[in-house]
C-alpha cells in the first residue's frame, strides 16, 4: 500500500487560531495510508523527511500556505538531494498561491480525502512540475523586495485577517494616487542585473519575480511564470507610486504594462547589490539581506492535483 507522509505545520496561522490540536483529523481521513507528523521548527521538518527518505514514503502533504511549503521543500530537497516525491499541497495557510496557480481546489482535508481514494483505488494521479527559485539554498516561488516586502511586513504588523488585507490594498492605492507619503513606497536602491544585463536604475519602487503566476487576492502580475522551463518572469518596476496604482487592474489581469520604467523579463537569474541591508521575501516569509543577493532559477517540483 502507498503511504502519504503528512507535515503538518503547527505554527501555520490556521492552527494557531485552532481552539485544539489538529492531532488525528488526517489519520481519521487516511487511516493506513497516512503517516501524520507535527512540526513546530526547521529541524524537526528535517527529522521528519529523514524519517520519510528512510521507510520510503510515496507521497508528501505539507499542511499550512506558502510559508510552509517553501520550508518543506528546502529541507526535504536536502535530504533527498533534490530528487523530491510527488507532492499533494493541504492548503491550510494565509497564503496558497502554489496551490491556485495549480488549480488545486477544497480545503487540506477534501484535498486529503480525494488523494487517499484515488491512490487506493489505482486511479491516475495527475501531477504537474513548477519549477523554484534558489536563494542562499532555500527554495521558493515568489521573491520580492522594496514595495512587495514593505507591504507584507506592514500587513503582518495590523494582523492577518482578509479584511485587513483588503483594508491595506485600497489604502496604499489612495496613498499612492493622491502622492502622499508612505513608508510602503521607499522603494529599494542599489544596482541590479538580469541575465547579467544591468538595469537601468540605480532606485527601484521594487522587484516580484515568480515560477507561479499569481500573488494572491486575484492578481496574476507574473503571467510569463511557466513560459520557459529554466527560467522565471522578473518585474523591476521604477514607476511613482501614482502610476503604478492606474495599472492595478492590469496587474491583476496578467496584463502586460507598456511603461519605460516597468521592465518585464523571463530570467533564469537576478543579482541584486546595495550598500544597505534591505528586506525581501520568499513566499510570504520575511528576510533580511546585508547587501548582496542572487535569485537564480531551481528544480523542478512534482505536484500532485486531485
Amino acid at each position: 500500500m502507498k503511504k502519504i507522509g503528512v507535515i503538518v505545520n503547527l505554527n501555520s496561522r490556521k492552527y494557531k487560531l485552532a481552539k485544539k490540536h489538529p492531532e488525528g483529523v488526517f489519520e481519521k481521513i487516511g487511516q493506513d495510508s497516512v503517516i501524520v507528523k507535527y512540526t513546530k521548527s526547521i529541524e524537526e521538518i528535517v527529522d521528519v523527511a529523514r524519517e520519510f527518505k528512510k521507510t520510503g514514503i510515496d507521497y508528501i502533504a505539507p499542511s499550512g500556505g506558502d510559508g510552509t511549503l517553501h520550508h518543506v521543500i528546502t529541507q526535504f530537497a536536502k535530504v533527498y538531494n533534490n530528487n523530491l516525491p510527488s507532492i499533494l499541497i493541504l492548503k491550510g495557510g494565509t497564503m496558497n498561491n502554489v496551490a491556485n496557480s495549480i488549480n488545486l481546489k477544497g480545503d487540506a482535508e477534501s484535498i486529503l480525502q480525494r488523494a487517499v481514494i484515488a491512490i487506493n483505488n489505482g486511479k491516475y494521479i495527475n501531477v504537474v512540475n513548477r519549477k523554484t527559485m534558489v536563494i542562499d539554498n532555500n527554495h521558493c516561488f515568489l521573491f520580492g523586495n522594496g514595495l512587495v516586502a514593505d507591504f507584507l511586513e506592514t500587513y503582518y504588523s495590523i494582523g492577518k485577517s482578509y479584511t485587513k488585507l483588503v483594508g491595506l490594498i485600497f489604502s496604499s492605492i489612495y496613498e499612492a494616487l493622491a502622492n502622499q507619503h508612505s513608508h510602503l513606497f521607499k522603494g529599494f536602491e542599489g544596482n541590479i542585473k538580469c541575465d547579467a544585463e544591468s538595469m537601468p536604475y540605480s532606485r527601484v519602487l521594487g522587484i516580484l519575480a515568480g515560477t507561479v503566476e499569481t500573488i494572491g487576492m486575484g492578481f496574476y502580475p507574473l503571467y510569463r511564470a511557466n513560459e520557459h522551463k529554466d527560467k522565471f518572469h522578473t518585474i523591476v518596476c521604477a514607476m511613482k507610486p501614482g502610476k503604478l496604482a492606474k495599472n492595478v487592474l492590469k496587474l491583476k489581469n496578467g496584463t502586460p504594462i507598456n511603461h519605460k520604467d516597468y521592465i518585464e523579463k523571463v530570467v533564469s537569474t537576478i543579482e541584486i547589490h546595495s550598500t544597505k541591508p534591505f528586506m525581501y521575501t520568499m513566499d510570504g516569509d520575511l528576510y533580511r539581506c546585508d547587501g548582496s543577493l542572487i535569485v537564480s532559477v531551481g528544480i523542478q517540483v512534482p505536484f500532485i492535483i486531485v
